[in-house]
């Protein structure tokens, strides 16, 4: 598995929020999870992005000693781009995944991410 790179995520991320006024986070777990999914949704309440004002925070999040990962978006978000979204987010970043590659992984799905954020939940003026 190759090391994540922090200043590619970083730049992913900033790509992401650019323009929109959604939120994004990621989160890697120096511990084991048995849900993926759970342990994305109960991070993003204890960094409280569930109190954006938008609703629309979506936090990817990494168990690589679990070999697992999941994207959980907040409810404006998701009513927004729906299951299906999600699901072929995660089939997308699989891949990546497979190859040990959290950091290309991540970049994609943000960067999927951003696009429905900027489509959605631009910021005024930003179109």
């Amino acid at each position: 598995m190759k090391a994540i790179d922090g200043d590619r995520i970083r730049a992913a991320i900033d790509s992401a929020e650019k323009d929109s006024t959604g939120r994004v986070a990621v989160r890697v777990l120096p511990h084991e999870t048995a849900d993926a999914l759970e342990s994305a949704r109960e991070h993003l309440h204890q960094a409280e992005l569930h109190k954006h004002p938008h609703r629309n925070a979506v936090l990817f999040l990494v168990a690589p000693k679990s070999r697992r990962f999941a994207v959980y978006g907040d409810d404006a978000i998701h009513q927004r781009v729906g299951e299906q979204f999600w699901k072929d987010v995660v089939a997308e970043m699989t891949p990546h995944f497979k190859r040990g590659d959290i950091t290309g992984a991540l970049e994609h799905g943000i960067a999927r991410t951003g696009e429905q954020l900027r489509a959605h939940f631009p910021k005024a003026g930003a179109r």
